[in-house]
This record gives C-alpha cells, sequence and structure tokens, in this order.
C-alpha cells in the first residue's frame, strides 16, 4: 500500500507540464488596436449582424466579437452595390 502511494506521489511531482493557454488576447506591437467588430444591436430591425471597423476595445463594450477582416470587406463591398437611387 505504501509502495503505490509513493509511486503515485512520484508521478505526480516528475515531468513538467505544458502550461495551458492563456484566455487573454496577446497583447504586442503586431496586434493593431482595431478590428472588424462583429455585434448583433437591439435596435436592429432584422436581427442581423452588424460588421464594422472599431476599435478593439469599443467592439468588447458592445459585446461584440473581432472577426477576420474580410468578412467587414464584404459587408462594406455589398452595401455599395445598390441600385443608385
Amino acid at each position: 500500500m505504501k509502495l503505490a502511494l509513493a509511486l503515485v506521489l512520484l508521478s505526480a511531482c516528475s515531468g513538467t507540464q505544458p502550461r495551458p493557454e492563456s484566455p487573454i488576447v496577446n497583447e504586442g506591437s503586431n496586434t493593431p488596436e482595431t478590428c472588424c467588430c462583429k455585434s448583433f444591436p437591439l435596435t436592429s430591425e432584422d436581427g442581423r449582424a452588424v460588421f464594422e471597423m472599431a476599435p478593439r476595445m469599443e467592439c468588447s463594450t458592445r459585446h461584440g466579437t473581432c472577426v477576420s477582416d474580410v468578412q467587414c470587406r464584404i459587408e462594406s463591398g455589398a452595401a455599395g452595390s445598390g441600385s443608385g437611387n
């Protein structure tokens, strides 16, 4: 019984475990201050998401998420292709 306990303690204490990745966004010089913010405003009539370039902190206060910039370009391109009235 003591041998089993010693083996369990030895295996628990030996070796290094890799650190889990932090849930915090990596900050640094390669992270831009703005992002394509996807949010669902309460004033939206059709319930669709709104994509717009916004500062990261402002996007967070709107309860939005930063998504790839391609989605902002597609959304702004589609808005400009109206009937021309």
